[in-house]
């Protein structure tokens, strides 16, 4: 059965009242499934959040677990949940360790699914099986109905400790920026035809930051406050899902980054246009440009919508505020 947070379909007024009505701050033990090398990965974000809301966390590194071995894990820790985000994939009878569990379990994933070639791993995959699945992708519930996914739209966040203004540095003071990867997914080819048309309208005025530029953390902060203009995008699949966006929107505005993006339905609900980021309609590049020009020549404008969208992501959008509802959600049981 598809849930939306409890309540309509789209799922957006049922999280907006998820989020009135947080959880009851009570000390539990989590076990998480994921991938914790990285400093900078979701997996870690997560769990140092859950540890802000005063729960312990014992992080499962999945590639070096088994899935045979995680019950007795998670019965000597005595935990309460099992949370997983999947990279790889368990070793062993995924299916077999969820029977097997003393406790819930919950997915936890930012990426789209419904759509893309990597929704053929349903069928497959146990990470879908958990008894919550929590998903960035709010627009798909049929999709999660066909597929017998007990789904809860879960809107991407940013990292309390990471959600602040830095000092510009002079070394990155530029008109416009993209972060990200250059090649995407095959289903979506806007994201190179987006960074070669802002590459051939402003010339050495645009940059593109890679993954591999090593921008996270501080240094990417320090960045977003030094660019004059940064370029949004997400695998929005013709921009017609309407509770689906990446990361990129409340990671730029809470490290705070000026920030125009393709609009899309849902996010609304969220970020102000023109308050807290600028949208532009999805294809109308002449739009963006147009958009990009009006606010790299009027910089208090710029500069006070940059502001407000760092306070909105810092007020209600971080993975501290994102647990505390998933695990109302998981106390409610719905």
């Amino acid at each position: 059965m598809t849930h939306a947070f409890g309540c309509d379909h789209t799922g957006s007024r049922g999280y907006v009242s998820a989020l009135c009505s947080p959880e009851k701050e009570t000390m539990r033990t989590i076990a998480y499934i994921g991938n914790f090398e990285p400093w900078w990965s979701t997996e870690t974000h997560v769990k140092l959040s859950l540890e802000e809301l005063g729960h312990r966390v014992i992080p499962l590194q999945e590639n070096k677990v088994t899935a045979e071995a995680i019950p007795d894990i998670v019965a000597n820790e005595h935990a309460d949940l099992l949370l997983w985000t999947r990279t790889w994939g368990l070793r062993g009878d995924g299916f077999e360790m969820l029977k097997r569990l003393p406790c819930p379990s919950a997915a936890f994933h930012l990426d789209l699914y419904a759509g893309l070639d990597r929704a053929a791993t349903l069928p497959t995959e146990p990470w879908w099986k958990c008894d919550f699945v929590f998903t960035a992708d709010g627009g798909s519930d049929d999709f999660w109905k066909e597929h017998g996914v007990n789904h809860f739209w879960s809107p991407p966040g940013v990292y309390s400790q990471e959600c602040y203004r830095a000092d510009p540095d002079p070394a990155y003071v530029q008109d416009v920026i993209f972060t990200g990867s250059y090649g995407y997914h095959k289903e979506w080819p806007y994201r190179p035809e987006l960074i070669d048309r802002l590459r051939a309208h402003y010339g050495s005025r645009f940059t593109l930051y890679e993954h591999s530029s090593g921008m996270r953390g501080h240094k990417l902060n320090v960045l977003y406050a030094s660019a004059r203009v940064v370029v949004g995008d997400s695998c929005c699949l013709g921009f017609n899902h309407p509770y689906y966006w990446s990361d990129r929107i409340p990671e730029t505005l809470g490290r705070g980054g000026f920030l125009i993006h393709p609009r899309i339905h849902g996010l609304g609900q969220f970020f102000g246009d023109g308050v807290d980021l600028v949208l532009y309609d999805f294809n109308d590049w002449e739009q963006l440009y147009a958009k990009i020009d009006h606010y790299l020549f009027h910089p208090m404008q710029r500069k006070m919508i940059q502001r407000m969208g760092h306070d909105k992501a810092k007020k209600a959008h971080t993975y501290t505020h994102r647990m505390r509802v998933m695990l109302g959600i998981i106390n409610g049981g719905h």
